[in-house]
């Protein structure tokens, strides 16, 4: 590490120990509950897609929803002269519970690396937004692929963090069955989408899929979150915006052309092919307060700088009648006419 990095790095680290409130930072601590706050804030603020959804503090590990709305319509009336007024819970007695995992989120960097971020007066601001962002970034992609928790994850094999926690979609085919597409009416194992489809058009298979969720659990907020390869295919005005490339500030793309009588958007980490339906506040990221720990130093035995980064998190639908989606993998794009051979032989 150059003379001016170490410096920088210094003035890093003291400006960490006295916003955390410790000696140094050199051995783990636990961040503290203001100042855990304002890192999950910062995590949320580097991705518009989080800035859409809710992340909440909980206080056990384990534990019902923590609903933000009230999902249940409230309009009635009683016979008070027979009964009581009976008030509506605000949160569904059939949510899920939630489990809070440790997630570690552990990155280094290498003294070139720093020596090179040490030339910009904004080293420290460089250096925390490429955390965050990350954090973000792998937060949402275990939202999208989750599917099981390891006792050791395994990054080769589960290269999009399908090991490190149970995520949005795999909640909604568990415990929502009834608002997951698998298979088209007259197909096999199978959800077409083409011109000799179930589904000619993506117009289609997304108001099907919305079509779900019933009129008394929808908020008028709902979008629809469709895969970038089903953006491609459709040879509409929203191939148009997907070619412009999402900048590092514009993760989620606005799509000019509403799908099914929705806006439409495309977000990091979802599936290619697949159709989600939903009012995004009814996503939540729960992270256990008091359970965040950090720990950074130098490590000249490697030439680089160690971040320790650790939180135990969960992800939750709040209300599981607002939302419906497809099972991706099932999706096969079945374009143009059968060929004349295939014709003649029917003929």
């Amino acid at each position: 590490m150059k003379e001016r990095t170490r410096q920088k790095f210094s003035k890093l680290h003291e400006a960490m120990c006295m916003a955390y409130g410790v000696k140094a930072t050199r051995e783990a601590f636990a961040v503290s509950e203001p100042m855990e706050t304002r890192l999950n804030s910062a995590i949320q603020d580097s991705s518009q897609f989080l800035q859409r959804i809710s992340m909440l503090p909980v206080t056990d590990r384990k534990g019902q929803a923590v609903t933000l709305g009230i999902y249940s319509p409230l309009a009635k009336r009683t016979d008070v002269s027979s009964k009581d007024r009976v008030a509506t819970p605000m949160t569904q007695p059939d949510g899920i519970e939630y489990e809070c995992k440790l997630t570690e989120f552990d990155v280094s960097f290498s003294y070139d690396l720093l020596d090179a971020w040490a030339r910009f007066d904004n080293f420290m601001e460089r250096y925390m937004q490429q955390v965050y962002r990350r954090i973000a970034l792998d937060r949402i992609l275990v939202g999208w692929r989750g599917e099981s928790v390891a006792v050791e994850t395994n990054p080769q094999t589960n290269t999009a963090l399908e090991d490190v926690n149970l995520g949005w979609i795999h909640l909604l085919k568990t415990h929502m069955a009834e608002h997951y597409l698998k298979e088209s009416t007259t197909s096999s194992g199978k959800i077409t989408l083409g011109d000799i489809g179930d589904y000619k058009n993506l117009d289609a298979l997304v108001y099907d899929v919305y079509n779900m969720i019933d009129d008394a659990q929808r908020t008028g907020s709902e979008v629809a979150i469709v895969g970038r390869h089903l953006v491609a295919n459709d040879m509409g005005k929203a191939l148009a915006a997907y070619a412009q490339r999402p900048t590092e500030k514009s993760q989620v793309q606005v799509l000019d052309k509403a799908y099914g009588g929705l806006p439409s958007i495309t977000v990091p980490g979802f599936h290619d092919k697949g159709v989600l339906v939903t009012d995004t506040e009814n996503l939540a990221i729960y992270y256990q307060e008091g359970k965040t720990r950090r720990q950074m130093s130098d490590y000249p035995k490697r030439n680089r700088v160690e971040d320790f980064i650790s939180s135990n998190d969960a992800y939750m639908i709040e209300n599981l009648k607002g939302i419906s989606g497809i099972e991706a993998a099932n999706v096969e794009l079945v374009n143009g006419s059968k060929s004349k051979n295939a014709a003649s032989d029917e003929a």
